[in-house]
């Protein structure tokens, strides 16, 4: 009977301590997103609050997009270094972070004004150069169609393939193989648990200690996850955006690539089985070359030892990427298209 009871009681106090950890996970959460980073600042209009960081002084100015439901501050390291030869802007979209918004539209073209209105508030005038990492090279590609004549040059990495149809159908048709509103509810479900304060949301990837916290406390708040399905959810409508926006201008244009190997150990990582996880890389090595078709001046290289997050694992990489692609002379290609329009 003592032994029931012993055994109960400890039962009884894991569940215990199941419930408070997730308790204060959430009240901690609440407190961090109830006071704003002094580490960016705000830009308002229109009923949007937009939180952004940007460092540099002087030169040419850098804006970075975000892929889908991550963080800028998994871009801080890069962006406080990069900064040393430019102006380096991130941003929080609406719903993630600090960044607030009146209205619940998700669209290429609502992105495109919130990037406009913090150019604006920063007097910037100038054209830019963008950096845009995996599902945000959607919105990139939607500005620079838009706004060719305020885009000096653009900066892919791991990017979505044109082809995005084809890449759903590949990925519904792999075994075991979550689509990515799938991959959301999951990793929502791990956060409502405080998963994330235990485990880091991004295995395999040391993250710069400075920045951590931010990383860690975007990626625990439940509420992100929401934004998150319902800008996966509205992919399609953003696609037929891009298309419709016009062709995409004769810039120069980067692609940065995960390894094969190191691309397929991350998603492996994921869950998924060693089979599927091989499928899926080389489907996407496959479809994903086609963004080069974008511009005649595209380039691209594999990154050795790059897995799924280029900007995490290699952030040296990007740094030296992004300096060479502001200090290069502007094309007469380039200079012809901006005189046009």
């Amino acid at each position: 009977m003592i032994g029931l009871f012993y055994f109960l009681g400890i039962i009884i106090f894991i569940f215990l301590s199941i419930y408070f950890f997730i308790l204060i996970s959430n009240i901690r959460s609440v407190k961090w997103f109830n006071l704003p980073s002094q580490e960016g600042k705000f830009a308002a209009a229109g009923g949007k609050k937009i939180y952004y960081r940007i460092k540099g002084r002087s030169g040419p100015v850098v804006v970075i997009i975000n892929s889908i439901g991550s963080s800028q501050a998994e871009w801080w390291h890069i962006q406080n270094e990069a900064s040393q030869k430019c102006r380096v802007i991130t941003i929080d979209r609406p719903g993630y972070g600090w960044s607030t918004s009146e209205s619940e539209n998700i669209s290429a073209s609502s992105v495109a004004k919130e990037l406009n209105m913090i150019l604006k508030f920063e007097k910037i005038r100038k054209p830019v150069y963008i950096v845009a990492n995996g599902t945000g090279v959607l919105y990139a590609r939607y500005y620079c169609a838009k706004y060719p004549s305020r885009v000096l040059g653009v900066l892919f990495t791991n990017p979505l393939p044109l082809c995005y149809s084809d890449w759903m159908d590949a990925i519904n048709s792999i075994d075991e193989c979550p689509n990515m509103i799938e991959t959301a509810k999951k990793m929502q479900h791990k956060a409502a648990k405080g998963i994330y304060r235990l485990v880091s949301p991004f295995r395999g990837y040391r993250l710069d200690h400075r920045y951590k916290r931010y990383i860690i406390e975007h990626y625990s708040k439940t509420e992100h996850y929401d934004t998150m399905q319902k800008e996966l959810s509205q992919l399609d409508n953003i696609l037929a955006e891009v298309e419709s926006a016009g062709s995409f201008p004769p810039i120069p244009l980067r692609a940065l690539y995960p390894a094969g190997e190191s691309f397929i150990r991350d998603l492996i990582r994921k869950g998924i089985n060693e089979y599927s996880a091989r499928q899926l890389g080389r489907v996407y090595q496959e479809l994903s070359k086609d963004v080069l078709t974008l511009s005649p001046e595209s380039s691209s290289v594999e990154v050795e030892g790059a897995g799924e997050h280029i900007h995490l694992g290699k952030p040296n990489i990007v740094i030296e990427e992004i300096r060479n692609m502001v200090s290069k002379p502007r094309t007469s290609r380039a200079l012809r298209t901006r005189k046009k329009t």
